[in-house]
């Protein structure tokens, strides 16, 4: 096993997420377009959690058909604007996650060009076909790393870069990303799910030939 390949690898995930994380923050998240939409959001949420305590306390009381359905009225208003908001939020987010694709997909081929064809690492296990597809990737013939083999029993058990910088991602990088990473306002989680229903959404996959109705069921599909 190459501990020092092994801790450059990690480092350099570890290291590209911590820089995206910074660089998101300062001219994303800290910009001022999006701290109004931030705002904007959280007023929506309380003047939206004030008239559903209003309307809670109104039920109790008797109401005319013409009162109901000004409510009815007012409340849908106000879920639209917060739905709207919230995509709002959550389009931000999702062009830093894009970004942050493009980076790491930079950094893969940098490390596929510096560690192809190379043993990083040995499996203490020989692993199953599929998995090898991941282990072995990059690898030609297991006779060209003879000395790497001493210690185990199967060939099948070298293991390359692609499959270090898998499981760096999801260790290094998450750990990263939750300690230095920037996460949207409590209530527009899921605003990923809102963003498929703003107007310009709804036109742009009309365009495509989805109707709207469809659009409920690509949610539905997605868990959102």
């Amino acid at each position: 096993m190459t501990v020092s390949d092994i801790r450059h690898i990690a480092c350099a995930v570890g290291a590209t997420e911590l820089l995206l994380c910074l660089l998101s923050r300062k001219f994303i998240f800290q910009s001022e377009s999006y701290t109004r939409t931030v705002s904007a959001f959280e007023r929506a949420k309380t003047r939206r959690e004030r008239t559903v305590a209003s309307l809670a306390i109104k039920q109790a009381q008797p109401k005319t058909q013409k009162s109901m359905e000004k409510d009815k009225k007012k409340m849908d208003r106000e879920n639209e604007e917060l739905k709207s908001l919230a995509a709002e939020v959550a389009r931000r987010h999702t062009l830093s996650s894009f970004y942050q694709s493009m980076a790491f997909l930079v950094l893969y081929r940098v490390l596929a060009a510096e560690y192809g064809g190379k043993v990083v690492a040995l499996l203490p296990f020989q692993p199953f076909k599929l998995m090898q597809k991941m282990t072995f990737r990059g690898l030609t013939l297991p006779s060209e790393y003879t000395p790497a083999f001493a210690d185990v029993s199967n060939a099948s058990q070298a293991c390359t870069f692609a499959f270090i910088y898998i499981l760096c991602t999801f260790s290094v990088k998450m750990m990263v990303n939750m300690a230095f990473g920037t996460k949207p306002p409590p209530g527009a989680d899921d605003g990923v799910g809102n963003m498929m229903e703003t107007p310009q959404s709804k036109k742009m996959m009309e365009t495509f030939g989805v109707k709207p109705e469809e659009v409920q069921e690509v949610r539905k599909l997605m868990g959102f």
